[in-house]
């Protein structure tokens, strides 16, 4: 029978932990409060610590905060980074249970909260027979287990253009499932509603960077033919005119931009773009970050035309963390099928260089393989909107042409995931720093089996991929569409 006894005892209901507590609710309490057939309506109690503690509760909340919790788990158990997971039995009932979800860090607190019900269910949840039944679950006293997770990188990304967003609540609710802990939106111009965006991200625990272009023309980067010293000094001016205007009366957490480096030639009109994106960088991050002390920038580099010319990229200021893109096959390239080995390995040789440039500081690394806009048919942006708060109609037209293409996309993740791993061990093994793991696409419309793979992995990739795969696809999150 169904135990309705269940209480949510948490210890701040505060940003990502009050999250964390809500995720509970929701996702534990769909198992707890109905009965098949039967209309009675319970609830999940939470109650802040110090109340009463039924036979069975959920201790959620950070460990240097919770009295009760420190009382069931000791110190040097909690890693630095990442969180502890564990089921015991009630101590004056053993046949009670306490789910003890915890961290050193809020955010940390939410990911434990997620990864009981994404990971400890399937992997635990009721058998009948050889069914596995997880809305049984509760029906009996859950297993003892205890695990902690601990991230590869500390900081993992992703990149999208904000037009492409139909509901930036449930994105960034389905980002923040993921274990991505910074958003890079691109746009032509500051949607009328970033505040509350950034508010609602930033109570997950996620930083928002704010993207816009360094030295295009109108739109595109394509069309620049002058970089000369008096051009990019004008580029300068505007860059920092647009910042001061429309950027820094924002409650961003940084500013992320392109330069005229997305473009196969090496030069423009005799000069190396690779020095003059540099002379660029230099000049308006000196007087940016005079202005804005302790301002993140981000460089979105394209590989295409600077990578024959790294030592010019290596004086980049070192407070600019560049996020390399475009760096080889996959998991850089766009063709997650595509098995080249000689290729492959000359990536390998690139990323290596990447990893030790600039001391291994302040890099960040861009993967794609996965949903793109459709650039044949792709048009900007023609003034400020309002981002994320479209029509339930408009997300599903565009979920419903999104549809075929994931279902390619999981099926070349599922045959060449293991390629995403190797390069991600690789990177783990030669970072000299934490490096930003950035995935690039567009995931508007629910959690897509690749990008859950990959931010499985830019979590932690020490698994085989068999098993990396089969823990995700076991997720009741996953999008079956």
């Amino acid at each position: 029978m169904k135990q309705t006894d269940w209480k949510i005892i948490y210890t701040d209901y505060a940003g990502p932990e009050k999250r964390a507590v809500n995720f509970l609710y929701k996702e534990a309490g769909k198992l707890l409060i109905r009965e098949p057939n039967v209309y009675r309506i319970y609830v999940l109690p939470c109650e802040k610590e110090g109340c009463a503690v039924p036979k069975n509760a959920f201790f959620v909340g950070c460990y240097e905060k919770s009295a009760a919790i420190q009382k069931m788990v000791a110190p040097e158990e909690i890693p630095t980074e990442g969180f502890l997971v564990r089921v015991i039995a009630n101590p004056e009932d053993p046949e009670g249970r306490f789910v003890i979800l915890t961290a050193n860090d809020p955010a940390d607190v939410f990911y434990a909260a997620v990864s009981f019900i994404d990971d400890y269910i399937p992997q635990y949840g009721k058998i009948s027979g050889s069914n596995y039944m997880p809305d049984l679950t509760f029906d009996e006293p859950l297993q003892i287990c205890s695990y902690i997770q601990v991230p590869d990188h500390k900081t993992r990304s992703i990149f999208t253009w904000g037009h492409s967003i139909n509901d930036y609540r449930a994105y960034i609710d389905n980002m923040a499932r993921l274990r991505f802990n910074q958003l890079i939106l691109w746009n032509d111009y500051v949607p009328l509603n970033i505040a509350e965006i950034i508010d609602y991200a930033h109570s997950y625990g996620i930083a928002v960077n704010l993207g816009y272009s360094w030295g295009w023309l109108p739109h595109q980067c394509a069309g620049i033919v002058d970089i000369s010293d008096e051009a990019l000094s004008g580029m300068k001016d505007d860059i920092i005119r647009k910042f001061n205007e429309e950027y820094a009366p924002t409650n961003c957490d940084g500013i992320y931009f392109q330069s005229f480096t997305e473009r196969e030639d090496k030069v423009i009109g005799g000069r190396s773009i690779a020095e003059a994106v540099t002379t660029l960088v230099n000049m308006t991050a000196k007087e940016m970050l005079a202005q804005n002390p302790g301002l993140k920038l981000q460089f979105g580099l394209h590989a295409t035309s600077v990578q024959a010319d790294l030592d010019a990229i290596a004086k980049v200021d070192p407070r600019v963390e560049i996020l390399w893109e475009d760096c080889g096959e996959f998991p850089y390239g766009y063709d997650p099928f595509v098995k080249d080995e000689a290729r492959y390995a000359e990536t390998v040789q690139f990323t290596e260089k990447l990893l030790k440039l600039r001391g291994g500081v302040g890099v960040g690394l861009v993967f794609k393989g996965v949903m793109m806009l459709d650039w044949m048919k792709f048009i900007h942006q023609s003034g400020p909107y309002v981002m994320g708060e479209n029509h339930a109609a408009v997300a599903d037209h565009d979920r419903q042409i999104r549809t075929k293409g994931w279902r390619m996309f999981s099926a070349q993740w599922l045959y060449n995931g293991g390629r995403v791993q190797q390069m991600l061990r690789y990177i783990n093994e030669n970072k000299k720093s934490d490096v930003n793991m950035c995935l690039a696409g567009t995931f508007d419309g629910g959690i897509y089996l690749p990008m859950a793979l990959c931010a499985q992995m830019y979590w932690s990739s020490g698994e085989d991929f068999s098993e990396i795969a089969k823990k995700v696809t076991g997720r009741a999150c996953i999008s079956a569409d």
